[in-house]
């Protein structure tokens, strides 16, 4: 559309992307902070998956049990406010929530954590850390674990919401077609403009 529009070629126009792309992250980059306020002293986190070309090579790390498909996989991390905080780096699709988790940015020690049933050993991690409890044929839940997990889930509400936010953006919620090795860039992209779009300051105020 782009080329069309100002009558050049498709590779002028990817070219242009490509020099564009750092100076955009540049400006909306996520800023890493471990110094929260008491205010927001709570963090929602949740791995996001995508749908990628099959690849070439290494075809099962890339393959996603849960989507059955090949996939890309990021974490991020949310405050009570809805601001993201942190997003990692992209993983292959075989790889456990979890383990994306430990190799990721460790979380400040007074943080309190809220996440999903594929975080189940962070408690040991992370005193603070609050996941849903899974219940088995032998042992269902009892009723006042069912309103644990009901608490649990409503306050990890706001990161879901954050993810559907992403996937607003067709580059985040269709298929990946693009080279792998620039996708960690582009969700970083759309994460500071999600940012930016619900009223969080950030360094494209200040350009």
């Amino acid at each position: 559309q782009i080329g069309f529009m100002f009558n050049i070629d498709e590779s002028r126009v990817s070219r242009i992307i490509k020099k564009l792309e750092p100076l955009m992250a540049g400006l909306v980059a996520i800023e890493k902070n471990r110094e929260l306020s008491y205010e927001e002293a709570a963090q929602l986190i949740d791995v996001t998956e995508q749908i990628i070309e099959k690849p070439i090579k290494k075809q099962r790390e890339y393959f996603s049990g849960k989507k059955r498909k090949y996939t890309f996989k990021t974490e991020i991390r949310v405050n009570s406010f809805g601001q993201i905080r942190n997003v990692s780096k992209s993983y292959k699709g075989r790889d456990h929530d979890f383990k994306i988790h430990k190799a990721s940015d460790p979380l400040p020690i007074e943080t309190r954590v809220y996440a999903d049933s594929g975080y189940q050993g962070l408690k040991k991690k992370h005193n603070n850390a609050k996941t849903p409890i899974k219940q088995t044929k032998k042992k269902p839940l009892t009723y006042w674990q069912k309103k644990y997990n009901h608490i649990v889930s409503k306050r990890r509400i706001k990161v879901e919401n954050i993810i559907a936010e992403l996937k607003n953006f067709r580059i985040l919620s269709h298929r990946y077609r693009n080279k792998r090795r620039g996708y960690n860039l582009k969700f970083n992209i759309v994460a500071g403009i999600v940012n930016f779009k619900n009223d969080f300051v950030n360094k494209l105020l200040a350009a």
